[in-house]
């Protein structure tokens, strides 16, 4: 065998070493995601209004819907009590369910129309409305969509209509079936069957993406919404 065929063969066997070792230490196989799983803690938006905080996997969430009737600039967000101005509102709004402020706020939170969730200062600062990425990483955590609501859901409590249908709720997100007002003539609708929740994420200038989890099943279900809809918000932490 000549040198120059020697050289050759040695030369084929360190482009497959540097290959495979290249291979192994790339950064998909050797990158770490953290896990806040487990960590409860509390934050206080603008308003001094106290929630619960849940590690998740990789995210940190809130473990109770907002309830902000100012956004984190300290401007205030309309309240709109009238069926007709919730109907024709183009401009960031809230509401109680049912008008009901003394029952719904502190357990349920506010409903709040996508103009609110676009203003991009609804939630505290270093918190955010969570995309619909953001919810989809939440969702495959806990198993796909035709689990995670079964492992969201407040378990413990009479809130939810028969049949809850759960599995026990390990992660202390409690999600709470606080309804809808449509944006259709300014209707309350579903209190105890659904619960449902912005995404900061739209298809288009009228619709954007929100989650829903029902009463009768485990499902997390991806949704379009017309962007006059009030519902329930919760913010993930910033990156």
């Amino acid at each position: 065998m000549n040198q120059q065929v020697i050289i050759l063969i040695l030369s084929c066997i360190i482009l497959v070493s540097q290959s495979c070792e290249n291979f192994l230490s790339s950064p998909e196989d050797t990158e770490q995601f953290p896990d806040y799983s487990g960590q409860i803690d509390t934050i206080f938006d603008i308003e001094g209004n106290a929630y619960r905080t849940v590690g998740i996997g990789s995210q940190i969430w809130m473990g109770e819907n907002l309830r902000t009737e100012k956004l984190n600039d300290g401007t205030l967000i309309q309240e709109v009590v009238s069926d007709s101005i919730w109907d024709f509102n183009p401009q960031p709004a809230f509401c109680w369910y049912n008008n009901d402020s003394i029952y719904n706020k502190k357990i349920y939170g506010a409903l709040y129309n996508y103009y609110s969730v676009n203003s991009g200062l609804l939630c505290p600062i270093g918190w955010h409305v969570p995309r619909d990425s953001e919810w989809a990483i939440l969702v495959r955590y806990l198993g796909g969509p035709e689990k995670a609501g079964g492992k969201l859901k407040d378990y413990y409590s009479s809130y939810w209509k028969d049949p809850n249908n759960c599995y026990i709720n390990d992660y202390y997100f409690l999600a709470l079936p606080g309804g809808r007002r449509s944006s259709f003539l300014g209707r309350f609708m579903y209190f105890g069957y659904e619960g449902q929740w912005w995404t900061s994420s739209t298809k288009n200038d009228f619709i954007a993406y929100s989650r829903i989890i029902y009463y009768n099943n485990t499902q997390v279900i991806r949704h379009e919404s017309n962007n006059g809809n009030g519902y329930s918000v919760r913010c993930i932490k910033d990156n």
